[in-house]
């Protein structure tokens, strides 16, 4: 559900904030937010054979898959980043049968390829761009979507031995200088913010910021990559469901038909294997 958030609310955004700079502000915020909480849990302890995997996912999961996807939606469009976001738990299921970091799991395998199926209809992929001007959007939110895949295989062993707020203040500290050099450039050139912007940032450090990737972190600590990763699918229904609810848009047919298919396959791959 917070994840969900970021395309609707990301995309009002970027009509006034550029991404670079959400980017930054969400990465920033992130971090402050995060190190405030394991200083105060005093769990901010790690080992040096750790530290090379720490910037690993630091790029994979933090700065290239938040400035790949804020990018890519502002050169794209809201239904082709759903289609393409989708893509996560196909890249995270190969990563992990690839590395034999999970067995191969059939009964999580079909149901991830029904939740797919049920995405892919969901959004429509009829109504998916394929104009040249939206080619590059599509491209970084595939190639957000591959990046994070990986990263949820192999952040699952830092997660299952270390606290969860550590490793997303780790994370996100790690993360913020690779970001801030465009963040602040971005910054620099446009005419100031709003307190409608500033309402719009704090949303995004709170909800698909703080709250998602806690959650994240929270569910690899407790369960394999690729159940976390099957939940993915349920994003374009709660974004359609929240459009219906809080946006007056009209309950459709597809809605109707394709959430239970998502919400099947999800149950499918989340049962005991």
């Amino acid at each position: 559900m917070c994840f969900a958030s970021l395309a609707v609310a990301g995309k009002l955004a970027i009509g006034h904030i550029p991404p670079a700079g959400i980017v930054l502000v969400r990465m920033l915020g992130g971090a402050i937010v995060f190190g405030a909480l394991a200083w105060r849990r005093g769990t901010f302890t790690f080992v040096r054979s750790d530290l090379p995997f720490l910037f690993l996912c630091a790029i994979l999961g933090v700065a290239a898959n938040q400035e790949l996807f804020i990018h890519g939606l502002a050169r794209s469009t809201a239904i082709n980043a759903s289609v393409l976001g989708t893509t996560i738990p196909v890249f995270t299921a190969l990563t992990a049968i690839a590395l034999r970091r999970e067995p191969v799991h059939v009964r999580r395998l079909v149901g991830i390829a029904i939740a797919f199926g049920g995405a892919i209809a969901l959004v429509g992929i009829d109504q998916v761009s394929t104009s040249s001007e939206h080619v590059a959007g599509s491209v970084m939110v595939l190639v957000n979507s591959a990046c994070y895949g990986v990263y949820l295989v192999i952040v699952r062993p830092l997660a299952s031995r270390t606290d969860p707020i550590a490793l997303l203040a780790a994370l996100f500290w790690i993360g913020v200088p690779m970001v801030a050099p465009l963040g602040i450039y971005a910054f620099a050139s446009m005419p100031g913010l709003t307190w409608a912007d500033v309402g719009f940032l704090a949303f995004l450090v709170a909800v698909p910021t703080v709250g998602a990737y806690i959650l994240i972190q929270m569910a690899l600590a407790r369960a394999e990559a690729t159940l976390v990763a099957a939940y993915i699918y349920l994003q374009p229904v709660v974004a359609l469901t929240g459009a219906v609810i809080l946006l007056d848009e009209q309950l459709t047919a597809r809605l109707a038909v394709c959430a239970p298919i998502v919400f099947a396959g999800v149950w499918l791959a989340a049962r005991r294997v």
